[in-house]
């Protein structure tokens, strides 16, 4: 039950393999030693040594020496433990089996199956044989989903008390009986006992009450806490009830979203855009957040932005706040002029800061209801065609500094990228693997992992804005290219009365990544496959048709005249840049899934095993046939055909139904059997008498009487077999233990 319980804590159920096979291996050391007669200190330190093998085979495979530990295996553990105990400050149930998480799952239920073992036949101490088991179901409980948990502890204690009730019940009868009577008589030493084993229990009840509480999640912080996947309160991409305050971090770990459909603001732009809060840079593995240190300066005094593009359109826009909250202001990429028209509540223009690393503007004390302001903005200018041929510009190192990626990860992004040539090529086609191969959904359950990324594109292929924004900027960090990830709007919604006015709710939050191109600044991307997030236009090849289904599509007579798409919005949007070749994953998101090395393994040893038993499960009534055939085959005289037969009876009898005696005689066993097990007495007796005759007579017997003996053992043999149960049928047939009988 506590191994069963365990699943409360993995989010896959392949960690029960490892770990029964490691309690049977665990108590059969403990019972073998016990057999032997081995002392209990050698009997610990050899399932100690026991333990450290099976470990070492199973997780750090690779660094044996034909099976045998080496001083690299060991490391490799070492690693393995530092490594569950990192990402335990960070990881919540159900976790992900980890080589350390379920290494020392192992290590924890072959610890408690031999001390359970040695505990309950050698010191006879139920309660210390539970206590192991006891400690793992009350850590499980604590730690993990608490899903079915009262059904789970309803069932364990269940066992508990019914392994207890057998103990107890065993151990009051070897005492005897010496509970005193109704009367009070009794005797002293009774109530000794009884009084002796009260005061132990009130002790153990009253450390209990004092300890307790350090450990209990419930009061105060405790040494153990409950772990949930719910991360911050309130915001849009956090949980919490409504508001219009925006979490301006963007993570690849999963959390619960609560999106709420009121309106925050009104836009109006002569072109639709995103509407950014933030621009987050640095990347801890787990989550964007902002560059540290403030460099905001006073917006009224003008921006001077670093990195003004080239090719741009100024872009004008007037926003009216509703509900929105926070001190952020959102503006288009990348503001160069903010002026409040409304001033409420005190705010204006000397209010205002901007971040001149990223644009970002801020509205010190926090923005209001009915705030009016203008801001106008660089609007990068950009085709397919011209995109496609520019270069990735260079910008402050910081934007390509990344942890990292996993083999996996980096083999994926060449299977994706290998064949492109162009920097936006390569761009291009993650944008198109993500919005094609991937699901969007605000409903992606809170699974923990040490390599978000790695899930996220290897496992899930689930998620929302967050994950498909941070996965992208991650990649494209790894190709080399700088990149963010912003935090804001989607452009909102439209009327056809008003068509430059833009309605922004709350579900039109959003993040999205941003690759710096030379010329042009900070170019948006669109890798979240959601409907309300169409790609840009200029991330797919040209049409001549308006996509009246993408916000991002450009008015006619913009700059030049260029880009006058129209799409009826009955076609299909193209959704990405170039046509998926080498590479592509099916849609229904079978892919590279992520399985560690011990996986594999253990899968390798069970089938070892498996064909290991399946071998031995057939040669064993093999070898029985052959060797009865030889006895008969062998024997010089009738007298040795004789005993061949009594032999062959009594091997069958002690399968089919009890073993003979060592002190017994052939005729008592003979007896005894034909009183017990309904075989005719006749014929049983029959042959132990030739059997008698033969081996302990002056002059051989005929070689009829051999041939009679012969008989009779096969007679008696199908009659054992008629009469037997099932359980006593595959003993028979599968048990090596008659290969030892003479």
């Amino acid at each position: 039950m506590t191994l069963l319980s365990f699943g409360q804590l993995f989010d896959r159920g392949e960690y029960p393999g490892p770990a029964l096979l490691g309690m049977l291996l665990a108590g059969i050391v403990a019972a073998g030693a016990r057999r032997l007669g081995i002392g209990t200190g050698l009997t610990l330190l050899g399932s100690a040594a026991g333990l450290l093998w099976y470990v070492i085979l199973i997780f750090q495979a690779r660094h044996t020496f034909y099976g045998l530990p080496t001083m690299s295996s060991l490391a490799g553990l070492r690693r393995s433990v530092e490594n569950a105990y990192e990402a335990s400050l960070v990881d919540y149930a159900p976790v992900p089996v980890r080589p350390g998480y379920v290494m020392l799952t192992v290590a924890a239920l072959w610890i408690a199956t031999t001390l359970g073992e040695v505990a309950t036949f050698r010191w006879r101490r139920p309660l210390i044989a539970s206590a192991p088991c006891i400690g793992l179901f009350a850590f499980v409980s604590i730690v993990g989903t608490r899903t079915g948990t009262t059904l789970v502890v309803i069932v364990f204690l269940t066992a508990l008390l019914s392994f207890w009730a057998v103990e107890s019940s065993h151990r009051l009868r070897s005492w005897g009986r010496w509970v005193a009577g109704l009367g009070g008589r009794g005797s002293g030493e009774a109530a000794e006992v009884s009084s002796r084993l009260a005061r132990r229990m009130g002790g153990a009840c009253l450390a209990a009450a004092l300890v307790a509480p350090a450990f209990l999640p419930a009061l105060g912080d405790g040494l153990l806490s409950w772990r949930s996947g719910v991360a911050g309160e309130g915001g849009l991409f956090g949980v919490g009830g409504g508001g219009g305050e925006i979490d301006l971090l963007a993570s690849l770990q999963p959390t619960l979203l609560n999106q709420s459909s009121q309106e925050l603001f009104y836009v109006n732009a002569t072109r639709p855009s995103y509407w950014r809060l933030e621009s987050l840079t640095t990347f801890d593995g787990s989550t964007w957040r902002p560059l540290e240190g403030s460099t905001d300066e006073p917006a009224s005094a003008g921006i001077a932005t670093e990195g003004q593009p080239r090719l741009y359109n100024l872009q004008e826009q007037k926003f009216k706040i509703v509900s929105l909250e926070g001190e952020s202001l959102p503006a288009a990429v990348q503001a160069v002029r903010v002026a409040v028209t409304n001033p409420v509540d005190s705010r204006s223009d000397e209010d205002t800061s901007y971040d001149f690393r990223t644009g970002s503007l801020e509205m010190r004390g926090g923005v209001v209801p009915n705030l009016e302001y203008e801001v106008t903005s660089f609007v990068p200018d950009i085709t397919y065609k011209e995109l496609r041929a520019a270069r990735v510009g260079t910008a402050d190192p910081i934007y390509q500094q990344t942890p990292g990626v996993s083999p996996e990860v980096a083999e994926l992004l060449e299977r994706w990228t290998g064949d492109e040539r162009t920097p936006a090529d390569k761009l291009l086609a993650i944008q198109s693997r993500l919005r094609q191969f991937f699901t969007y959904s605000t409903e992606v359950d809170p699974l923990a992992s040490s390599d978000y990324l790695a899930r996220f594109l290897l496992e899930t292929r689930t998620g929302y804005c967050q994950q498909f924004a941070a996965a992208f900027a991650l990649l494209a960090r790894q190709l080399g290219f700088p990149a963010r990830v912003s935090v804001g709007f989607l452009p909102g919604e439209t009327t056809v009365s008003a068509p430059g006015r833009f309605i922004v709710r709350g579900t039109h939050a959003h993040s999205w990544p941003e690759v710096f191109f030379e010329g042009y600044g900070w170019v948006p991307f669109e890798p979240t496959p959601r409907d309300l997030a169409a790609p840009p236009i200029y991330t797919s090849p040209p049409v001549a048709r308006f996509q009246a289904n993408n916000p991002f599509s450009d008015i006619p007579g913009g700059r030049n005249g260029r880009n006058p798409q129209f799409l009826d919005g009955n076609q299909n949007v193209p959704t990405g840049g170039r046509e998926v070749r080498r590479g592509a994953e099916p849609p229904n998101g079978a892919g590279l899934a992520q399985r560690y090395a011990w996986q594999e393994t253990f899968a390798n040893l069970v089938t070892g095993l498996l064909i290991v038993l399946f071998v031995t499960m057939l040669s064993i009534p093999l070898l029985k046939a052959m060797r009865t055939s030889l006895a008969y085959r062998s024997a010089s005289g009738s007298n040795d055909a004789v005993g061949a037969a009594f032999r062959h009876f009594e091997r069958e009898a002690t399968d089919l139904a009890f073993a003979r005696n060592p002190s017994e005689s052939a005729s008592a066993f003979a007896r005894r059997m034909a009183a017990q097990y309904r075989v005719p007495k006749q014929s049983v007796t029959r042959l132990a008498g030739l059997y008698e005759r033969a081996e302990y007579g002056p002059t051989a017997l005929s070689e009829n009487l051999a041939g009679e003996a012969r008989r009779l053992a096969v007679a008696l043999r199908n009659q054992l077999w008629s009469s037997a149960t099932w359980w006593a049928r595959l003993r028979r047939l599968f048990s090596p233990r008659g290969l030892v009988v003479r």
